[in-house]
C-alpha cells in the first residue's frame, strides 16, 4: 500500500522507496563489504557466531524497551515477533531461535559451554549499549523503528541478493563447506525475518499519521542501521586478527 487510506494526505511511497535504497545500501557500505570479503576459517567462523550470540541476546532487551512505551497493538505485534525468538514455533517444530543457533554452531565445534565461557569484546559490549540508549532514551515509535531496521536489512523482500542471515549462510556454505540447509539459525532467520520485516509498515500505517511521526521513523531506521555498520565493521577487525586459511 503505497497511500494511507485513512489519510491521504500523507503519502508514505516516498519513504517505502527510501527505506529500501537504504536497506540495500548497508550491503554497499564499506563495512558490509569487508566482512562479506574475509576468507573465511572454521576459526573465524567460531569468533563471529561466539560473539554475535551476545548481540541477539541485546536485540531481546531492545525489543524489550521498545515494547513498553508502544501502544497496544503495537506491544501484540512486538510480542508475536519476540515468541518466534525466545519460545520458538510449535506449529512449525521450530526451538527458540538461540537454541537453534547452539545447536546448528555444533557443526562448527561448539557447544552451549563455548557460549557460556565467551566473553563479549570491547567492542561488542559498546555496540550493545549503543542500542540500549538508542532504543531506551527514544520515543516509541523511533525506537520500534530502530528495532525494525534490522528485520528489513536482513529480508529478501527487501533487499536484492537477501540479508545477511543468508549471505553468511552462503558464504559459510562455499567457503568452510557448511551446507545451508544445516544452518538451522540462518535457514530460520532468512525466512522469518521476510514476515518480521511487515512489522515495519502495519505500523506506520497506523502511527505515523503525520509527516514529522513518519520522519521519527526514519531517524530511528537510520540511526539503527549507523550503529550496524559500525558493528559490522568491528566484527570485521575481530575476524581479521586470526589466522587466515592456509594456502
Amino acid at each position: 500500500m503505497n497511500v494511507r487510506a485513512n489519510h491521504p494526505t500523507v503519502d508514505i511511497s516516498k519513504f517505502v522507496e527510501e527505506v529500501r535504497e537504504l536497506a540495500n545500501a548497508q550491503f554497499e557500505s564499506p563495512q558490509y563489504k569487508r566482512l562479506l570479503a574475509i576468507p573465511l576459517t572454521v576459526e573465524r567462523a567460531r569468533r563471529y557466531v561466539l560473539q554475535k550470540a551476545y548481540w541477539n541476546i541485546n536485540r531481546r532487551d531492545c525489543w524489550g524497551y521498545s515494547q513498553g512505551p508502544a501502544p497496544m497493538d503495537v506491544k501484540k505485534l512486538i510480542w508475536e515477533h519476540e515468541e518466534d525468538e525466545l519460545a520458538g514455533n510449535k506449529e512449525r517444530g521450530v526451538e527458540d531461535h538461540y537454541s537453534l543457533q547452539v545447536r546448528q554452531s555444533a557443526q562448527l565445534g561448539l557447544s552451549l559451554k563455548d557460549f557460556v565461557n565467551e566473553v563479549p569484546s570491547d567492542a561488542t559490549k559498546t555496540i550493545s549499549y549503543a542500542y540500549i540508549h538508542l532504543v531506551k532514551d527514544s520515543p516509541w515509535l523511533k525506537a520500534f523503528a530502530a528495532c525494525v531496521a534490522l528485520e528489513i536489512s536482513n529480508s529478501a523482500e527487501w533487499v536484492k541478493g537477501g540479508g545477511m542471515s543468508y549471505r553468511w549462510g552462503k558464504k559459510q556454505e562455499a567457503e568452510l563447506n557448511f551446507p545451508f540447509h544445516k544452518q538451522l539459525n540462518a535457514a530460520e532467520h532468512a525466512e522469518v525475518d521476510v514476515l518480521h520485516a511487515h512489522m515495519l509498515l502495519k505500523v506506520v500505517e497506523k502511527h505515523a499519521t503525520t509527516q514529522a511521526a513518519l520522519d521519527l521513523v526514519m531517524e530511528g531506521l537510520k540511526d539503527s542501521w549507523a550503529i550496524d555498520r559500525v558493528w559490522k565493521g568491528q566484527l570485521a577487525e575481530m575476524l581479521e586478527a586470526l589466522p587466515p586459511p592456509a594456502r
